[in-house]
């Protein structure tokens, strides 16, 4: 067990369940209350996606729906929410618990690194009604909760989304918790689209070799910390039970699903609990996926419902995915920035790894910068290898210096650009798999995870660290740029948004003669610089003037 880093002591600030989380956004303005009337097919998600296409990041809110209704005339006992989990960074770290200036990749390595057991309860709110056999149907089974139409006018139905399967390794009893959509099929059966090497897929393969279904619960609703470690790309043998308890800073309160032997979170809103099958697959799809294109119908898991329980009105959660940027890459960015952090440095003894950001623009999956202070010549191509080993999807890594500022797409392109050659500091991997990519083969063959004979996919592998000593940025010295702000502010001028960089620095290249010329300049002595070039004439040739006589 490490020490606990003093950023880490801020998790018992994390909200004891989603309704607590709900509050807590709304006192601090990050929610919206809707009380008209919203078409859950046709309207919601319409209305919330129109924040990712207009509005910046800091102004986007949760949508709390309270008078949700179907195109059939059904009325709902619950509200939905969209938008609540990661419509921001600022509703993230608000569902977390995290305070002002606290370290979240170090918060979450240390919970990866530090899990803490659940507490097992009697009873929990989570079931305060359970419907099974007859009580199922008769109470509408999926159809007793608003699961709205995600991509209206191409979907082929209503999907979970904010769906967390809770399945465990039916030889270790190790818990996984995964975030994969589900297509509602029926009142009593709903599909699970995933497929090894996710969690969920590696027991069912298990299962499928025992010769039993693969139990599991799909959870509506958890406290958001769990969602954050659903979404964490965590090692097979890690139990993210344990891992979410170890994000709030305490044991995670669970309790007994009624008719699976499985665990499940005391306070989820609403508990879906059955049994996929290992024997048949069904079709499912298609459904707007987070890369941005519709992924196309692909047979895929099923599971019969046994059991639905939940809390008295209970409220629905969805996430917004689809095209980019949205609330499932704003999730997945912070995800999987942390699991690769925390892969890095501890792990993979990468002591001066310094950052790692996951870029919305490309579905925070395909492609992944790493920031890294140097201890040794060999530490780009460590951290690329490694971070390349961690995970078979992703296409594009780039490691760079700690001076670029990894979250800025225009400091990349330069980092990229002016630090890299292509011949030397770029390479092509294979041997990896496609998660429906349609660069990687046509789209009526792309659905699902797939090695493409011979040699599977690819990546490519950039080091955009400096090979050697640079000149200064070229950018004003940091004090005449300081006082150019106090002037910009005495002049009345519009407020700033500085971005790094927005002063000049040292790379380690510069001459005594260089920087005495330019404190010369400064001073008004430019002729004396002049005179000091008449001096030192030299005659031209072609050797230099790379000219040819």
């Amino acid at each position: 067990m490490s020490a606990v880093p003093k950023s880490a002591v801020a998790g018992a600030q994390a909200p004891i369940d989603f309704r607590q989380h709900i509050e807590n956004l709304r006192a601090r303005d990050l929610l919206w209350d809707i009380d008209a009337p919203i078409a859950i097919e046709t309207e919601a998600h319409p209305l919330v996606r129109l924040q990712f296409r207009g509005l910046p990041e800091e102004q986007r809110r949760g949508f709390l729906i309270k008078n949700p209704h179907s195109v059939d005339g059904r009325r709902f006992e619950g509200d939905l929410a969209i938008g609540c989990l990661a419509a921001s960074r600022q509703i993230f770290e608000t569902g977390l618990g995290l305070r002002e200036g606290e370290n979240l990749l170090e918060r979450v390595a240390h919970a990866l690194r530090n899990p803490l057991p659940p507490q097992v309860l009697e009873q929990g709110p989570c079931q305060e009604e359970v419907h099974t056999g007859d009580s199922l149907t008769e109470h509408g089974g999926l159809g007793e909760f608003p699961i709205p139409v995600s991509t209206p006018g191409y979907d082929n139905g209503p999907y979970t989304t904010f769906s967390h399967w809770i399945t465990k390794d039916p030889e270790t009893g190790i818990y996984n918790i995964g975030n994969y959509r589900g297509q509602v099929k029926a009142p009593d059966r709903i599909g699970c689209f995933t497929f090894p090497p996710q969690h969920l897929g590696l027991h069912w393969v298990k299962c499928k070799r025992l010769g039993i279904p693969l139990e599991a619960a799909l959870v509506i609703g958890v406290p958001p910390y769990v969602s954050y470690a659903a979404n964490a790309k965590i090692p097979y043998e890690a139990d993210e039970l344990q891992v979410a308890g170890a994000l709030s800073g305490k044991p995670l309160p669970v309790v007994r699903a009624k008719t699976v032997d499985l665990l499940v979170p005391a306070y989820a809103e609403i508990v879906i609990e059955g049994k996929i099958s290992t024997t048949e697959l069904e079709p499912e799809a298609p459904f707007g996926e987070t890369h941005g294109f519709m992924s196309q119908p692909v047979n895929a898991y099923f599971m019969e419902v046994t059991a639905i329980t939940h809390r008295k009105r209970p409220t629905w959660c969805s996430i917004l995915s689809q095209f980019p940027p949205s609330e499932s890459t704003r999730l997945r960015s912070i995800s999987f920035e942390a699991s690769f952090y925390k892969h890095l440095k501890y792990d993979c003894n990468l002591a001066g790894v310094l950052d790692v950001h996951f870029p919305q623009q490309t579905s925070a999956y395909y492609t992944c910068f790493i920031k890294i202070r140097r201890n040794t010549k060999a530490d780009p191509w460590q951290a690329l290898h490694a971070a390349a080993a961690y995970d078979p999807f992703v296409k594009v890594f780039v490691v760079t210096d700690e001076d670029v500022d990894i979250h800025n797409p225009e400091m990349m392109l330069w980092a990229v650009a002016t630090r890299a050659m292509p011949h030397r500091d770029m390479r092509i991997i294979d041997g990896r798999m496609s998660a429906m990519d349609f660069s990687a083969i046509q789209a009526e063959e792309a659905e699902g995870f797939k090695y493409m004979e011979p040699n599977g996919s690819s990546a490519i592998l950039i080091n955009a660290c400096r090979p050697w000593a640079y000149p200064p940025v070229a950018l004003p010295r940091k004090d005449f740029m300081e006082n150019a702000i106090a002037r910009w502010q005495e002049l009345g001028l519009p407020p700033l948004e500085l971005k790094t960089p927005w002063h000049g620095y040292d790379l380690g290249f510069w001459s005594e003669q260089c920087e005495r010329e330019a404190q010369m300049a400064v001073e008004g002595r430019h002729y004396e610089i002049g005179e000091t070039a008449r001096q030192r004439r030299v005659k031209a040739t072609d050797e230099n003037t790379g000219g040819v006589s």
